[in-house]
């Protein structure tokens, strides 16, 4: 609610004080609080004045006090255990809060759906470091199903001698094959190779999911 708003149902804040569009949202809300107090039972309460009276006169009086109840240290514990009478000020505003207590009592606590164990995504793809030990070589590229067979990785030196490349890839079953110099197509002989359909081979990886339960 707004500061201002909760200041004149406090009594704080004139009303004249308010424009127009507070004012009309201060009737909404005097609206609704009146809606709420029709729903709490009115009625006037039983007068136990006579009957508690009349029970305290056929009480026996009370006996002298000890003398050690006079002690300044008995003194102060009476007055801490000596009942006092307490008065609140009825406000407009207890009355929300009271409407907000019994609403969120009858509505109950919100309950928030936690996320299950395998309804949590798992990484569509999964990075894969290929590497080719070509020393004579100038320029090694990879290609593979998951290109197209299209030459679309071009590898680097990572030290003298080795190329390499990282790629992302779908779990599943890829074929691949490295080209050397853009003419010499040659399997990767760290993996296992397959026939490529036309009298030569390729080479065969299968990349596995993550599992979502550890972290990568």
């Amino acid at each position: 609610m707004d500061d201002r708003l909760q200041r004149v149902l406090d009594g704080d804040l004139a009303r004249e004080a308010l424009g127009p569009g507070e004012l009309k949202e201060l009737a909404r809300i005097e609206g609704w609080l009146r809606d709420v107090g029709r729903t709490v039972p009115a009625g006037s309460l039983p007068d136990l004045g006579p009957s508690v009276l009349a029970r305290i006169r056929n009480l026996d009086p009370p006996s002298p006090a000890p003398a050690w109840s006079r002690t300044p240290w008995s003194r102060a514990v009476g007055w801490l255990w000596t009942p006092r009478p307490v008065a609140f000020a009825w406000r407009p505003a207890y009355a929300f809060s009271a409407a907000a207590v019994v609403l969120a009592l009858i509505l109950g606590p919100a309950r928030v759906p936690l996320p299950d164990a395998a309804t949590v995504a798992v990484p569509a793809e999964v990075l894969v470091q290929f590497r080719l030990d070509a020393p004579q070589a100038q320029v090694v590229t990879l290609a593979g199903d998951f290109t197209g067979w299209q030459q679309a990785h071009p590898l680097k030196r990572s030290e003298p001698g080795v190329w390499t490349v990282v790629v992302p890839l779908e779990p599943g079953v890829h074929d691949y094959a490295f080209i050397v110099d853009g003419e010499r197509w040659m399997p990767d002989p760290m993996a296992p190779a397959v026939s490529d359909g036309f009298g030569g081979l390729n080479s065969r990886i299968s990349v596995l999911a993550p599992d979502s339960r550890r972290p990568l």
